[in-house]
């Protein structure tokens, strides 16, 4: 007879998609009703929970992978307030108040966004038999999709607010670049781990943002 006393690596894995899928459609759907501002000012909870549940599912976890993690967050952090305030990394932008509270501008959040999509990237790649200039390559093409589906749809929400018309291709350039960075730091680090919930991490993130695209093009038209 099985101990159900021990809950089985499956069951966390379809527990925390599970979860992930809950929130994002109830996010999608919410956004759209009498509530959207309620469901938008809970979109800082979405993004800790989301990253919770991807080191809660984080198999092999070391204190270096912790440490490259924490460096990931501070330079990505550091990266944003300077592009803030000079307009000279990413591009002249300002947040709004979507993400919570900021320091210099910056919400929190963002630093943290940076490490869970570049360690969710780095994990996934690192299943793969390929060169790792390639894995690294791949890796950082990762985030930089899901931003894309952010930019164009980041004003309606109160994310961030661009000076120009839309976001310069000097920001994806640079969200690339970072990323690049970071996947050769993480890649090495996570080798000897795996995370089950990374690819799908990264997948419902890309869903919800693709159907955020097309709802406003629906409402658009």
């Amino acid at each position: 007879m099985k101990d159900l006393s021990v809950p089985l690596p499956v069951n966390k894995l379809f527990l925390s998609v599970g979860v992930l899928c809950l929130f994002h459609g109830c996010g999608l759907i919410g956004f759209y009703t009498p509530y959207r501002d309620w469901f938008l000012s809970n979109t800082p909870l979405n993004l800790i929970l989301a990253t919770a549940l991807l080191f809660w599912n984080h198999q092999g976890l070391t204190w270096k992978m912790v440490a490259g993690v924490i460096g990931v967050f501070l330079v990505g952090f550091t990266a944003e307030v300077i592009g803030v305030a000079t307009g000279n990394v990413f591009g002249a932008y300002f947040y709004g108040d979507a993400f919570g509270p900021k320091f210099m501008g910056v919400p929190w959040l963002i630093g943290m966004n940076w490490a869970a999509l570049c360690f969710a990237a780095a994990t996934v790649v690192n299943t793969w038999q390929k060169p790792f200039l390639v894995k690294a390559a791949v890796a950082a093409a990762m985030p930089v999709s899901i931003d894309f589906l952010i930019e164009q749809v980041c004003e309606k929400f109160d994310f961030w607010y661009w000076e120009a018309q839309a976001a310069p291709l000097q920001n994806y350039i640079s969200w690339y670049v970072f990323s690049f960075l970071f996947a050769l730091v993480l890649i090495p680090l996570l080798r000897n781990s795996q995370n089950r919930l990374a690819p799908y991490f990264l997948l419902i993130q890309f869903v919800f943002f693709l159907l955020l695209n097309l709802v406003e093009l629906f409402y658009a038209g």
